[in-house]
């Protein structure tokens, strides 16, 4: 009788997990992406900036040379002793490359749910680089329409500073929280009051120098 009272027993609790409720979409926890990401890339390429009315286009410069910075390992961290140069004046295209554990890139993915990413740059730990530096989102979705991510964007470099560690941030957001962002929040030191989590949490060493700094490095960094 006792063996009989424990199957019932089993099968209650079995039937108890089928029957539990998932997850409320009005849970305030952020979805997790379908992909985690196993590296991540930040690639500065320099272009050229021409003022057109009140907007700018982004002309390529032939030959130029990407640098591209690696991030990788459980931490997501650049190689030791990465330090970058960028130049006042210059104008950089900013493109963020992500492969999951297969190796496989999943940065579209941040762009196909545009409606909940956004990416920050920033002065480690959260002081805004608005004034040194002036960013401008360049994403475009599968149908061609312009949306702000990060993904994409073009960095120009306008007063020199220091070195210091630049954080770039993709930002998982919690739902209906983006209708709040604008592209002049690029660069918030309160980011967070965006709710959500971090997607990626990138930083490497910048030095902002005018074009006659001199210096024993290759220009963009090693």
């Amino acid at each position: 009788m006792t063996h009989i009272k424990t199957i019932k027993l089993t099968i209650l609790a079995i039937s108890m997990l089928f029957l539990a409720p998932s997850c409320s979409k009005d849970d305030p926890t952020p979805e997790t992406d379908q992909e985690e990401v196993g590296t991540a890339k930040l690639v500065f390429t320099e272009v050229e900036r021409e003022a057109h009315g009140d907007h700018y286009h982004y002309n390529p410069i032939p030959g130029t040379e990407p640098t591209e910075v690696l991030f990788e390992g459980d931490r997501l961290l650049p190689k030791e002793g990465t330090h970058l140069h960028l130049h006042v004046g210059k104008t950089y295209k900013l493109e963020l490359v992500a492969t999951d554990f297969a190796g496989r890139e999943t940065q579209h993915t941040f762009v196909d749910r545009h409606d909940i990413h956004q990416a920050f740059i920033l002065k480690n730990p959260t002081t805004s680089l608005n004034g040194t530096l002036e960013y401008v989102y360049a994403d475009r979705d599968a149908d061609n329409a312009r949306v702000n991510v990060g993904v994409t964007g073009y960095l120009t470099v306008v007063d020199e500073a220091e070195t210091f560690v630049l954080r770039y941030v993709m930002r998982h957001l919690n739902p209906n929280v983006k209708n709040n962002i604008t592209p002049a929040d690029w660069s918030s030191p309160n980011f967070t009051q965006f709710t959500g989590a971090n997607d990626l949490d990138l930083k490497v060493e910048i030095h902002l120098v005018h074009h006659d700094h001199d210096h024993d490095d290759h220009d963009h960094g090693h």
